[in-house]
């Protein structure tokens, strides 16, 4: 009896049907209460029906080939429905918060920062072996312990700091300063790395064997280790910068008509936590891409995974816009392997169609730069 009462409830429902005072009639017959009864149109009514008689009035209504739809519902059963909902989701946050709070509770990630000559590696080595890793209890680690642990390291430990902030464990190592040693230059001769043709000449030390407009190669003789007038001569370490123009040869093919795959701005994501190994996905991505780039961000608790979507788009370029974009995307591959201090000079380029759809790019870079280095090969 009780739960026929938590039953009991109102329901406001649309009933459109062709013939309204047949089923009215029906309802009567069958014994069914109604309440509140409006004719919106000649084929649609709006009443109220209790929610025990809800299946029977919507049999009757497809039988006579017509359609019911809940505008509004009221009473205690409708409640406790919308309540076990908000219930599920308070649980479920309160779960989230629960794990948040139990993973918060443990270590899931290791800086070291150290200067130059201790390698990051010994560091956790150490700490490996007394047992300091991810996935560590934070109520276990003693900070000043470890850091007992680690100043036997190495002699070049003048201190060292290890610090809990957040789910990370934090070393940070300050190294003795040695006081800079003088530069020492070895006796011999200054060459060439490279061939070229030499434009300028600066001689801090020895002699210049080359001259501006001279062509040379590799290893040949640009600067000697001797100095002083003849028959008063002596041998010094050598110092000095040639610079030459230089020359570097790269292709490109370039798609100039067809298809390529480009992103669209679209995006999804996966997000994760790991715990020992084991993935617990917080959120799935859920566009279904046919061609997308993947890049992984990894975090010290949260893990994302990022999809970009890539569409296929039509290639149409005139012959002198795919020259000008290969030769830009030559020369800043070529810059990326040069000294800081060279420079374009000069670009040759060549061309040639390989198909219909397809151009070769050749170009010549022409870049002066300094061509020897520090280091001397004997008289």
């Amino acid at each position: 009896m009780a739960f026929d009462k938590i039953k009991k409830g109102k329901i406001l429902v649309e009933i459109k049907i062709l013939n309204t005072e047949r089923l009215l009639n029906l309802f009567w017959a069958k014994n069914i209460r109604v309440y509140k009864v409006k004719k919106k149109d000649v084929a649609t009514l709006v009443l109220e029906i209790d929610y025990l008689d809800y299946a029977v009035v919507r049999e009757h209504v497809e039988k006579l080939g017509g359609r019911i739809k809940i505008i509004k519902s009221n009473g205690l059963v409708f409640f406790l429905g919308n309540m076990k909902k908000k219930l599920s989701l308070v649980v479920g946050g309160v779960m989230f918060l629960c794990i948040i709070y139990y993973l918060s509770t443990y270590i899931w990630a290791v800086e070291v920062d150290v200067q130059q000559n201790i390698p990051p590696f010994e560091i956790r080595k150490q700490l490996n072996s007394i047992g300091v890793r991810p996935g560590i209890s934070k109520q276990s680690i003693d900070v000043k312990e470890i850091e007992k642990q680690l100043e036997n390291i190495s002699s070049e430990i003048l201190w060292l700091r290890v610090r809990i902030e957040g789910s990370t464990l934090k070393v940070v190592v300050e190294e003795k300063i040695n006081p800079p040693q003088e530069q020492e230059y070895e006796y011999g001769n200054l060459v060439a790395t490279m061939e070229g043709e030499i434009k300028r000449v600066y001689t801090f030390a020895g002699r210049a064997k080359v001259k501006s407009g001279q062509l040379i190669k590799a290893g040949d003789v640009v600067i000697e280790g001797i100095d002083g007038i003849e028959g008063g001569e002596y041998i010094l370490p050598p110092r000095g910068i040639v610079i030459a123009n230089t020359f570097y040869e790269k292709s490109m093919n370039v798609k100039v008509k067809g298809t390529t795959l480009e992103r669209s701005g679209e995006k999804d994501s996966d997000i994760y936590i790991s715990i020992f190994g084991k993935k617990i996905y917080l959120k799935k991505a859920i566009k279904d891409f046919e061609h997308y780039d993947k890049i992984e961000l990894s975090g010290k608790i949260f893990n994302k995974v990022l999809y970009y979507e890539r569409v296929e788009k039509d290639i149409n370029l005139s012959e002198d816009d795919a020259i000008e974009n290969a030769i830009d995307s030559l020369e800043k591959s070529l810059l990326n392997d040069l000294s800081r201090d060279a420079k374009v000079v000069d670009k040759l380029v060549d061309k040639e169609m390989k198909d219909e759809e397809n151009l070769l790019v050749k170009v010549v870079f022409v870049v002066e730069q300094n061509i020897v280095s520090e280091d001397t090969v004997s008289y």
